[in-house]
């Protein structure tokens, strides 16, 4: 094998430089490919993001976030608010059986007619 660019001596030689020529190639195209790939991939999503929209994404998605915290406190607090009506109706619940259990003894000796 020659190592001289110039000088091919036989087909093998030729064929190095072929491989050499080849990967050179390879080296600068693929790259090249790769990167208009993704700025067609950079492109669409661009397209999908800014959709005819007059606000930016991050500003929606504060927007969005902001108000899923608001509904988690109301729902919270509409929790709170049904455990304090249920002790209070189990506090009437069980006023309203000390009040029967009373009048309940009373009643026993006079049979109703």
């Amino acid at each position: 094998m020659n190592f001289n660019w110039t000088d091919a001596s036989n087909a093998l030689d030729i064929l190095d430089h072929v491989w050499i020529g080849f990967v050179l190639i390879a080296v600068t195209a693929i790259p090249s490919w790769f990167s208009a790939r993704n700025a067609k991939g950079i492109r669409d999503i661009k397209a999908q993001v800014k959709n005819a929209h007059s606000t930016n994404l991050r500003d929606d998605l504060d927007r969005a976030i902001h108000a899923v915290e608001e509904l988690a406190h109301d729902v919270r607090g509409l929790r709170h608010d049904l455990k304090m009506e249920e002790d209070r109706r189990r506090d009437q619940i069980d006023e309203l059986r000390n009040e029967l259990n009373r009048v309940k003894p009373r009643s026993a000796h006079h049979p109703m007619i």
